[in-house]
């Protein structure tokens, strides 16, 4: 009975992890709309996240953000389609493809380079 309960827990977390990520054509559908701004946060969080422990661990930083900037859902959408637009043979050939996590990472690197 508890196995029974502990597939029936993981099937539905599954399920829902893997209905919670967009395609990038999903993603460009549903632009302007806020339909994926808590996905847009979660993926900033992450990447912050990954970012902070790459510096710690390894003295490496992915992208250099100011600090203090607070980003918008309306900023992270333009950096996405920015990078969307400037990779379009990309994302067009893998648009039935989840994504939107790499054009928001290489968007960040694009736009908080480290370089001076």
């Amino acid at each position: 009975m508890r196995s029974l309960f502990i597939l029936l827990v993981f099937s539905i977390l599954s399920t829902q992890g893997f209905t919670s990520q967009p395609t990038t054509k999903e993603f460009l559908e549903n632009i302007n709309s806020s339909k994926f701004d808590s996905y847009l946060y979660g993926l900033e969080a992450g990447l912050d996240w990954a970012n902070e422990l790459t510096y710690r661990e390894h003295k490496m930083e992915i992208f250099c953000k100011p600090n203090d900037l607070e980003v918008s859902a309306s900023l992270l959408k333009d950096f996405i389609k920015k990078e969307i637009a400037d990779n379009a043979a990309f994302y067009k050939k893998y648009e039935n493809e989840q994504l939107i996590g790499l054009a928001f990472r290489n968007s960040y690197i694009s736009n908080f380079s480290c370089q001076q």
